[in-house]
């Protein structure tokens, strides 16, 4: 392709890409501060607890869906997590949703997932997800982030 085609090319795309209306971003607050749990690990101590993680995604309508997951080292006794939906006020996170404990038993792992859970537009959401296991009179237990995620208007 000649220079001179490739340039009426990109011009065009670019031109096509400007006039399309894309989501407006527009936040009702100032983003929160940044904490960052997700691949960090639980207590170094630990036996059993080896893992857990949270996540957040929009899926559109004004709907959010959270997703968290526990894992142990082997099988035990009781391995669960619980998520709770945040929002950002701009100077706290508050718990907007609280699901309920998703429990195994004689398992490694456990996760839950939460579909449909309303979201304003304007605002940054987050899960916090609290994790835990008890094996014999062992328990260990911890509390992890997801990134903060901010709902398209």
């Amino acid at each position: 392709m000649r220079p001179f085609a490739v340039k009426t090319v990109i011009m065009a795309v670019l031109a096509i890409a400007l006039a399309i209306p894309g989501q407006a971003m527009a936040a009702h607050t100032p983003p929160p501060p940044e904490v960052v749990t997700t691949m960090t690990p639980f207590d170094p101590n630990y036996k059993y607890l080896e893992n857990g993680s949270a996540y957040i995604s929009y899926i559109g309508k004004g709907k959010a869906s959270v997703w968290g997951e526990t894992i142990a080292t082997r099988r035990v006794d009781h391995v669960g997590v619980q998520l709770v939906l945040q929002r950002w006020t701009g100077s706290e996170w508050i718990d907007e949703y609280t699901g309920e404990k998703a429990e195994m038993s004689n398992s490694s792992r456990s996760n839950n997932t939460i579909d449909n859970l309303p979201v304003s537009s304007g605002y940054y959401y987050r899960v916090k997800s609290a994790h835990w296991i008890t094996y014999g009179s062992t328990k260990e237990d911890g509390i992890r982030y997801s990134s903060t995620l901010l709902i398209p208007d």
